[in-house]
């Protein structure tokens, strides 16, 4: 038994956001790369190349919102969410290595030694940048918090990370700009590759957690709370529940048991009942499966020790 089946498309507001988060990531890109050249900053170098990868990072997280919602198939039943997972494992792999390439850079501006030029206008641009992935980085974050969308919040704090790169890059460069302390660039690019490879293994972490079905307790006790409630109103009792997570949408499953004798259609109708219940209790579209026992179906040898108390 299942509630709210997922849809072929995603919806129209995640569309745009991915759209526009794509479209403006290649006008960044060129702001940045125009700075770079007008400057030689090697911290504006790191911005521009953290946002090369965040293009390639924003094209599969395009891809992938349309792939999640594929309906399920032969060979998925259970649809197509948890690619936003791999996509936000990649995003991160690619900002690491872009962290990487950054440090080194920095570290051979350390030893070469740096030139500076044209900061004014340098910073005028990589200020409008930032500027504008603020904006859109706020409303990837937002929807993706709202619409439990690990695609839309991974890009989201992404944008968000590009936006204090550019800020501790601005805030570098016009120190260097007003002491002549040239230094400070590469030294700001440092901080900004470690920073960058701090958020990169966030998203890599998040990533293996979903794909390894790590618990959501928040959703789980919203859950066991509305199917508790359930079971005093009707004197049931159940076992064996669990819950996954899959993007915006979980999984459920449990064994309701019932007084012996109760017939079939009366059983089936009062599970049906607790799954519309607690499908109203979450926030995001549920799945829910339920086995039907007798009160005396002994236990299986690998369940869980809790269990719902019959009333």
């Amino acid at each position: 038994m299942s509630q709210a089946p997922a849809g072929a498309l995603p919806p129209l507001r995640h569309t745009w956001l991915m759209n526009a988060s794509l479209g403006l990531s290649v006008l960044i890109l060129l702001a940045k790369w125009f700075a770079y050249i007008l400057t030689s900053s090697v911290a504006i170098f790191s911005d521009a190349l953290e946002s090369i990868v965040h293009i390639g990072a924003v094209a599969l997280a395009w891809y992938a919102l349309r792939v999640s919602f594929r309906p399920p198939d032969r060979e998925h039943p259970f649809g197509h969410f948890k690619v936003a997972y791999f996509s936000a494992g990649v995003e991160g792999g690619l900002i690491i290595i872009a962290a990487a390439v950054i440090i080194f850079s920095a570290l051979e501006k350390l030893i070469t030694g740096v030139e500076l030029q044209r900061l004014g206008e340098g910073i005028g641009l990589t200020l409008s940048a930032a500027g504008a992935n603020f904006l859109l980085g706020t409303l990837l974050v937002r929807e993706g918090k709202r619409s439990h969308s690990v695609l839309l919040l991974a890009n989201g704090k992404h944008v968000l990370t590009d936006v204090w790169t550019t800020v501790g890059t601005v805030t570098g460069l016009a120190l260097a700009w007003w002491t002549g302390w040239n230094i400070l660039d590469p030294l700001v690019a440092l901080v900004i590759g470690a920073n960058i490879v701090r958020e990169g293994a966030r998203l890599v972490q998040q990533a293996v957690h979903g794909l390894m079905d790590r618990a959501n307790p928040e959703l789980e006790q919203q859950a066991r709370q509305a199917l508790e409630t359930f079971c005093v109103e009707h004197g049931l009792s159940y076992h064996r529940f669990r819950l996954r997570e899959a993007g915006p949408q979980v999984h459920i499953d449990f064994h309701l048991q019932f007084a012996n004798g109760t017939p079939i259609e009366q059983a089936h109708e009062l599970a049906t009942a607790a799954e519309s219940r607690i499908a109203r209790a979450l926030s995001v579209r549920a799945d829910i499966v339920t086995h039907l026992e007798g009160e005396d179906h002994p236990p299986m040898h690998d369940e869980p020790s809790e269990s719902g108390t019959r009333h």
